[in-house]
This record gives C-alpha cells, structure tokens and sequence, in this order.
C-alpha cells in the first residue's frame, strides 16, 4: 500500500508540473501536491528554522546581524509555507519575492 502511495504521489508530482507549464492557472495536481506535501514539509522546515534562529538570536543580536538572518531563517520559510497560492510555487499573493521585497510588475491575469 506504501509503495502504491509514492508511486501515485511521483506520477501526480510529473504530471502536475507538465501541466502547469501549459496552463496559466496551476492544475489539479500541482494544487494537490502543494496541499498535502509541498506544505506540510515546508511548515516542519519553517517551524525547525524559526526554533534555530530563537536559539541564534542573543548571539547574532549582539553582532548586529539579527534583521538579515530572520528575514533568511523566519520571514522566507513562513513567506513559502503560507503567502503562496495553492500550486502556485513561484509567485506570492503581494507580487513580491521571497524575501517580501516587490520584484516588479507580475501580471499574470489570473489573480488580479
């Protein structure tokens, strides 16, 4: 049953991304696999690197480079786990990088 699983998962993993080439709008399968894989571990990667930068912070505090690596460690992950629309791994809701800075004009027509 496990092994069927991954197989599925794998084969719904390829297909999404082909479709999602072709199509403006993400397809069923790359929103299935943002919804029941891409996020669950991106929130775990967030959750863990939060933790690593709240035991860095007195530290990094203290040689002035605090901002930088919470925006690396606390605002990027977060930003990925929960700024996205589903399926969509490129582009955030505000049209901004990752980082949250504005990259410029994204007009995608489909979320405006």
């Amino acid at each position: 049953m496990n092994k069927r699983l991954c197989v599925f998962l794998a084969v719904l993993f390829i297909f999404s991304f082909t479709c999602s080439v072709m199509a403006e709008e993400p397809s069923a399968g790359a929103k299935v696999v943002d919804l029941f894989l891409v996020r669950p571990i991106s929130l775990v990667g967030a959750t863990i690197s939060t933790g690593a930068y709240l035991v860095m912070s007195v530290p990094l505090a203290i040689m002035g480079g605090a901002e930088t690596v919470s925006t690396i460690m606390v605002d990027a992950p977060w930003r990925f786990t929960n700024q996205r629309y589903l399926g969509d791994f490129s582009n955030y809701k505000d049209n901004g990088s990752i980082t949250g800075e504005r990259c410029g004009p994204y007009n995608h027509g489909y979320r405006e």
